[in-house]
């Protein structure tokens, strides 16, 4: 089966289409929340970790994984005090993964699932899309210490041509 990405570009910007070791880079919300907070301005590795509020070694070990992946570009260095700071900036904040589609969660949690049906027009559709994509933006740029939890959403058209 063929997985599309989605048509109707968010923001202007169509999803970033990934390989699968970019895939498996990017199978962390920590990984995913430093995408984010690249997304709209340059930032250094020290600059991330203040406003994620973590170490800034833990973030630059993540970020040159995600730099060396090519998921995100450098795109200035300044001298500051003898210090060479590295400005890197995200590739994108919204993925599209053309390959097989895995379970990653554990098989002792309960999984949640939620299955309906639409009737929606070109323009519903289009609409729906922002809604998740607003809704999983929101949570992806949050900060927390919890457990970690996969989400999946598929969305396609049914019968018909």
């Amino acid at each position: 089966m063929k997985h599309e990405a989605p048509r109707a570009p968010f923001n202007g910007k169509p999803p970033l289409v990934i390989d699968d070791h970019q895939q498996r880079l990017l199978q962390s919300a920590l990984r995913i929340t430093i995408m984010h907070a690249l997304g709209d301005e340059p930032k250094t590795a020290k600059q991330v970790a203040d406003q994620l509020h973590k170490t800034p070694g833990n973030i630059h070990y993540h970020i040159q994984k995600l730099y060396d992946g090519g998921l995100l570009e450098m795109v200035d260095t300044r001298m500051n005090g003898g210090i060479v700071e590295k400005y890197y900036r995200a590739r994108g904040t919204r993925f599209h993964y053309p390959g097989p589609k895995e379970d990653s969660h554990r098989e002792a949690d309960t999984v949640m699932d939620w299955l309906s049906r639409l009737s929606l027009s070109p323009d519903d559709v289009q609409a729906f899309t922002q809604d998740v994509i607003r809704l999983l933006e929101k949570w992806e740029q949050r900060t927390g210490d919890g457990d970690e939890y996969a989400v999946n959403i598929r969305v396609g058209r049914i019968g018909g041509a």
